[in-house]
Parts: C-alpha cells; structure tokens; sequence
C-alpha cells in the first residue's frame, strides 16, 4: 500500500470513526481519464439522439430551446454517474462511502467558509484583472424568459449540478489520480480538467481555482458534502448575479 494510502487509512473520518479500508478507493489514475474521456463521449451522443430526437418533433433549431438545453444537461448527468459507477464496479462493488459521502465534523462548515472566502477573493481578482463576461447559461437556459423556467433554472444549477460534478470530478476522478500522483498534482489537474469541460475558456481560471479549492477542502474534511455546499453556494450567487 503507498504511503498516501497508509495515511489515509491512518486519519479519522469526518465523523471521528475510524476509516473502513473499504472506504479508500483503489482506483487507479487510468480509471479516472478513461472515465472522462467515456463520460465526454456519452455525453456527445446523448445531445445528438436528443437533437435528432427533437428535429423529428419538428423542433426546427434544438439549440435554441430550453427543453433541448434540460434535457441535455439531465442526459449529461446521468451520463458521467454511470460512467463513474460502471468503471468502479469493474474494482470493487462500488459504496457511497467510497465516493466521499461520508459523515463530517462540524469544523467543517468553517474549512467551506474558509474555502469559499479564499476562491472569491482570488475569483475577484481575476475579474478585476481580466474582465471577462459575464455567464449567460442562465438565459440559454430561458431563466429571464418566466418565472417558471427561472426556477427549474435555479434546480438544475443549484441542486442537480453540484452534486453531480462533485461526485465525478472530485469524488472519482480526483481520488483516481491521487493515488498516483499525490495531493499536490491531483488538486489542480483535475480542478483544470473540470473546468475544462464547461468549454467557456474565459471561465478557465476561476474555475480551475475554485476546483483546487474544493479539492482541499474534500481532502481537509474527509467528505464531499462541505464541497457540495461550496459548490452549491457558488452556483446560487453566480446565478442571482447573472439574472
């Protein structure tokens, strides 16, 4: 067994209960680049069948409908769960626990403070400087076109995005490569990784900032729900901004 490992196993959980050695995945980095290259390539074909899907309904230009973008982004989903839970299982019976969705101290909610205050500073910084525009996924999404679609909106970006992403790119992917390559390189390489596959390269550095930040956090609290509330806040005030 490595040392990370062994220290892993060494150190309490969130919840003060000594680590079950089920609860360490013995992923290795190959199975966390081979699960976004699968994830991209499902999510790839997904959007082409629900395109043709809706150009059949007689829906002229699926891009330009806030069903499309739903049900696209629901397909998107759904794509990089089963990815992840089909590599794992090919390891081991794959266990919630493994993922991350484990107990947590209440010290936690005071490390997602500290993370989040740390990334707005940093995000801010980054605006100031570079001023780039401003996310519109909210009005592709037809948020300020009715109040309906503002809050199957706010759902989606707040509710189903978080913990999704969290449970792929933190959970899965950044735990494959840890145990290959460490803390120090898995951190930003699949902060990079993540905000990479928005595909908004103005977004790029914010994201990859925040994405280390969640990263250390999960790896501070021994648990994906502060990151899940990190990136859950996140999402709320971008998403108030930008209506």
């Amino acid at each position: 067994m490595s040392e990370r490992l062994q220290s892993h196993e060494a150190r309490p959980l969130g919840d003060g209960e000594p680590a079950h050695p089920d609860d360490l995945p013995r992923w290795p980095a190959s199975t966390g680049l081979i699960g976004l290259l699968l994830a991209l390539l499902a999510t790839l074909f997904i959007g082409a069948v629900i395109a043709i899907v809706f150009q059949a309904a007689g829906v002229e230009h699926p891009d330009d409908s806030s069903s499309f973008e739903f049900t696209a982004i629901a397909g998107q989903s759904l794509a990089f769960v089963a990815v992840a839970l089909a590599l794992t299982a090919g390891v081991a019976p794959p266990r919630a626990r493994q993922f991350g969705f484990r107990p947590f101290r209440a010290s936690a909610l005071g490390w997602a403070l500290l993370a989040f205050v740390v990334y707005l500073v940093l995000a801010a910084i980054y605006v100031e400087l570079a001023q780039p525009p401003k996310d519109d996924l909210p009005q592709q999404l037809g948020a300020d076109k009715s109040t309906a679609l503002a809050v199957i909106t706010g759902i989606f970006v707040i509710g189903v995005a978080p913990p999704v992403e969290e449970f792929f790119f933190r959970g899965f992917l950044y735990q494959s490569l840890r145990n290959r390559i460490g803390i120090r390189g898995a951190a930003p390489a699949s902060a990079l990784m993540w905000a990479g596959v928005h595909f908004k390269p103005e977004f790029l550095v914010p994201l990859a900032i925040l994405g280390v930040a969640l990263a250390l956090l999960f790896e501070k609290t021994d648990s994906l729900w502060p990151c899940i509330l990190v990136h859950a806040l996140n999402n709320a005030l971008a998403f108030s901004v930008t209506l």
